[in-house]
């Protein structure tokens, strides 16, 4: 049986990387290759949250254009694509204290991966849904 009182804040990573909107596209690429990681908070010179951005939004980006970026250099291709571009805008998020259930719950009505974990105005965390698979996993 699974303690229901587990809060996000107990299980979130608390050491996370983040992008900047105005960050290239072949910086964050490379930072997903390299980090082993899928998902980025993007945010602002004061640390708020204002995206979130997926290795998966990096690879349609790419695939998608890919015609328009053949025999380019890395910086032709971060002076048409950046973290702004990609990311999605307002994203959910949730405080230390949301239940894993609510986390659950959002994961799956937004048919998303991940959420930052904001407190106050500042991206404390991340969680995503291999976090929450893997705590349940060894309950």
């Amino acid at each position: 049986m699974t303690d229901t009182s587990t809060a996000v804040g107990d299980i979130m990573s608390r050491h996370v990387l983040f992008a900047k909107p105005d960050q290239g596209f072949t910086q964050v690429a490379r930072l997903f290759s390299e980090m082993s990681i899928h998902h980025l908070p993007v945010v602002d010179d004061n640390k708020q949250l204002v995206g979130v951005i997926s290795a998966n939004d990096v690879m349609k980006a790419y695939s998608r254009r890919l015609d328009k970026l053949e025999n380019k250099t890395a910086s032709d291709i971060d002076e048409q694509l950046a973290v702004a571009d990609l990311m999605t805008s307002q994203p959910v998020y949730v405080s230390p204290a949301t239940s894993l259930h609510k986390a659950a719950e959002l994961f799956t009505k937004h048919n998303i991966q991940c959420l930052p974990v904001v407190e106050g105005k500042t991206v404390k965390g991340i969680i995503t849904s291999r976090d929450l698979v893997r705590f349940f996993a060894t309950q």
